[in-house]
């Protein structure tokens, strides 16, 4: 199998309080096809400082796989559709997978016209 080294793919995390906000967001980024793949796990234990006051609170991770240049379209759709105050959106690159699965991810991202 072989595999390609390329900064031009990434991996978007993000938290939801509930699935039901995770699958809406989900949904919608495949919809307007900002990104191939979203897997959402959880619910998961996050513990973080808020405000002043230490939480441990029950959540859903987002697991987004886009193109770099999707990036901006999918920090404004999360933003837009999630319900916290600033919301964790990180990106982290990938940087090597197989040809034929980055080439997919390719397709399912280009825009429609």
């Amino acid at each position: 199998m072989e595999l390609i080294s390329l900064a031009d793919f990434l991996q978007i995390t993000t938290t939801t309080p509930t699935e039901s906000e995770a699958q809406q967001i989900a949904a919608e980024l495949i919809q307007q096809r900002f990104a191939a793949c979203v897997q959402i796990e959880g619910p998961i234990a996050s513990h973080y400082r808020w405000e002043g006051a230490v939480h441990c609170d029950s959540e859903f991770r987002l697991s987004i796989k886009t193109v770099a240049a999707r990036y901006p379209e999918v920090e404004r759709l999360i933003q837009s559709l999630h319900s916290y105050q600033q919301p964790q959106i990180i990106a982290l690159p990938i940087v090597a997978g197989t040809a034929g699965y980055l080439d997919w991810l390719t397709e399912q991202t280009r825009p429609i016209c």
